[in-house]
């Protein structure tokens, strides 16, 4: 196991016991990390075959919330099966959708244009509404949920390193295959219209 205080846990923090204030799924979505899940560890990706996935111990509710994070493991599960990045559960193709105004960017391919990569999972619409009233950054009319494209994209692998993972990066084997994220490349059509809301959204 790798040590999370590369991860910016205060050295000799001990996790908060499970009677957190915070509601994973109502307070907290449930992908974000927390305090006490800093231990990480490698192993060979179901998911991307041939690749190794950096896996990240799961305590969800243990410790306090890190917004700024979500928790490696959990992000990859629910990327993977359209879980939701609110509740955890997972959502059906008629009631899953996303921010794609507030999450994601677009991709330059090999031709010069661009796609949508989206690296947030979907939600269910009720989870949304929830996620909509409680985010700050989520409020007003740009903040509304879109349905997810009946063409689901493709999931692609990230073998650099994520933002704030530069000093956990550091202590892992100096190898090219390391999976430290994924996001969805959505087709033009999807594209198009997030690049239209977000060209519409303001500053």
């Amino acid at each position: 196991m790798l040590d999370g205080n590369a991860r910016g846990v205060p050295s000799g923090a001990k996790p908060a016991a499970m009677n957190t204030p915070w509601r994973v799924g109502e307070d907290v979505p449930w992908t974000v990390s927390w305090s006490g899940e800093s231990a990480f560890d490698l192993q060979p990706s179901t998911d991307f075959p041939g690749f190794l996935d950096l896996m990240q111990i799961e305590s969800p509710g243990v410790g306090v919330p890190r917004f700024g994070a979500m928790n490696i493991s959990r992000h990859r599960r629910a990327m993977v099966q359209h879980l939701c990045h609110v509740c955890g559960r997972p959502t059906l193709k008629k009631d899953r959708y996303l921010f794609p105004a507030h999450s994601g960017g677009m991709v330059t391919m090999q031709n010069g244009s661009q796609r949508y990569g989206g690296n947030v999972p979907g939600v269910h619409l009720a989870c949304a509404r929830t996620a909509a009233q409680r985010c700050p950054h989520l409020s007003g009319h740009y903040g509304r949920p879109v349905p997810f494209p009946k063409d689901e994209g493709r999931l692609v692998q990230r073998t650099d390193v994520l933002p704030g993972l530069e000093s956990l990066a550091a202590q892992l084997p100096k190898r090219s295959d390391i999976v430290f994220g994924c996001y969805r490349l959505f087709g033009e059509a999807f594209s198009h219209k997030v690049r239209s809301m977000v060209s519409a959204r303001p500053d």
